[in-house]
C-alpha cells in the first residue's frame, strides 16, 4: 500500500475516532496492560486485521460488531480514567466485553439499535449516555461514518449547529456528544 493511502486512512481515522487507530489501540493496550493480540481477541478480530488498521492500511474496523466492541473498550478506558469505573474492575469488564458481546448486541447484551431504555433507577448521566449511544446507533445504522461526516459538511453552511450535532453524535465520542447535547439543551 502506498504512503498516500496510509496518510488518507489515518486522516479518516482522525475524523472518525479522534485519533489514528494505531495511537488509540496502543493507548488501550497500555491502559489495560494487554497485548495487541489480546485487544484483537476482545474485539473479535484477528491480530493481523488489527495490525492493518493500526498501521493505516485499512481505514476502519469493518465488522460492525467489532467496531461496537472497540467503541465500548474506548469508553471503558475513559470511564477508568475518570474514576467512573474502578481500575480494578477493568479486567472483568474487558472479559465481559469479550464473552458477552455477540453479533447484534452491545457489550451489555442489549440489541444494537434497541430501544430498550437504560436500567430503572439509573442516574441522569447514564440516561444521557444511553440516549447518545442510541442516537449514534440510529445514525450509523443508516449511514457510514464517512457518509455522516459528508452530510455534516453539506449542512454546515446553512445549519452549522445541526452539522456539529451530526458530526459529534454520529462519529464522536460519547462524552463529547453528551456535552454538546447539554450545551444545546437537548438533554433534560
Amino acid at each position: 500500500m502506498d504512503e498516500t493511502a496510509v496518510v488518507r486512512n489515518q486522516e479518516l481515522q482522525r475524523q472518525w475516532y479522534g485519533a489514528p487507530l494505531g495511537e488509540l489501540c496502543r493507548d488501550l493496550c497500555a491502559s489495560f496492560a494487554i497485548t495487541q493480540s489480546a485487544l484483537a481477541e476482545i474485539l473479535g478480530i484477528s491480530p493481523a486485521m488489527l495490525s492493518l488498521v493500526m498501521r493505516g492500511q485499512r481505514a476502519r474496523i469493518a465488522n460492525p460488531d467489532a467496531a461496537a466492541r472497540f467503541a465500548t473498550v474506548l469508553q471503558l478506558a475513559q470511564d477508568v480514567r475518570s474514576g467512573a469505573v474502578p481500575a480494578e474492575r477493568a479486567a472483568t469488564r474487558l472479559d465481559e466485553i469479550r464473552s458477552r458481546t455477540t453479533p447484534g448486541q452491545d457489550s451489555f447484551g442489549a440489541q444494537v439499535g434497541s430501544s430498550v431504555p437504560p436500567p430503572i433507577g439509573g442516574s441522569d448521566e447514564s440516561s444521557e449516555r444511553w440516549f447518545v449511544r442510541s442516537l449514534r446507533d440510529l445514525l450509523t445504522s443508516a449511514a457510514s461514518a464517512a457518509e455522516i461526516l459528508a452530510a455534516a459538511d453539506t449542512l454546515e453552511p446553512q445549519h452549522p449547529a445541526l452539522a456539529e450535532i451530526l458530526r459529534t453524535c454520529g462519529a464522536g465520542r460519547t462524552d463529547e456528544a453528551v456535552a454538546l447535547l447539554r450545551r444545546y439543551n437537548l438533554l433534560r
